[in-house]
């Protein structure tokens, strides 16, 4: 199932706890192009017709948790900042710091990122599998943003929230 997703929209999604791969292969000079493990659908706020669901085709009573990668595509972006606080690979992943105690952190910045039109920029937090830290992403785009998701992936929140390590992302995914 493909949603768009653009402008306000944006929102029919919640990514905080979710874990990114950017998918370099499929990114072009203006396609930024994620892959998102852990994508929560708030049916409970937004209603089952944002997202192209009824009662009949709900799979359950519940918010939906994206127990899986869900392909999160921005078109025709003209700019875009990421940082990634960084994160050591082993467990318990602790956050990585410099020599004097800073915390590591690495920055990136593209074309134009601030616009008059703040609906077109659209703001993603997680975490970044690689370079593995937590991640905030901002990407301006002038056209549309949608997302793809398999329904065959769909858990309710709850059974998630039970059990983490079952659904939840793992770095043998990457």
């Amino acid at each position: 199932m493909i949603l768009n997703i653009s402008d306000e929209k944006f929102e029919l999604i919640y990514l905080n706890e979710s874990t990114i791969n950017i998918d370099y292969p499929s990114m072009s000079s203006t396609k930024l192009v994620l892959d998102v493990w852990g994508v929560t659908l708030p049916i409970s706020v937004y209603g089952l017709e944002a997202y192209g669901l009824t009662e009949h085709t709900k799979p359950f009573n519940d918010d939906i948790y994206v127990s899986g990668y869900s392909r999160l595509t921005f078109h025709d972006v003209t700019g875009g900042n990421i940082e990634v606080e960084l994160y050591s690979k082993e467990p318990p992943y602790s956050k990585l710091s410099w020599l004097d105690n800073s915390l590591m952190k690495i920055n990136k910045t593209w074309g134009e990122v601030y616009q008059e039109d703040e609906r077109n920029i659209y703001e993603v937090e997680g975490t970044l599998a690689w370079p593995y830290g937590r991640c905030d992403l901002s990407a301006v785009s002038s056209s549309n943003v949608s997302i793809e998701l398999k329904s065959t992936n769909f858990i309710p929140v709850k059974e998630y929230l039970l059990n983490t390590k079952k659904y939840g992302w793992s770095r043998i995914f990457t």
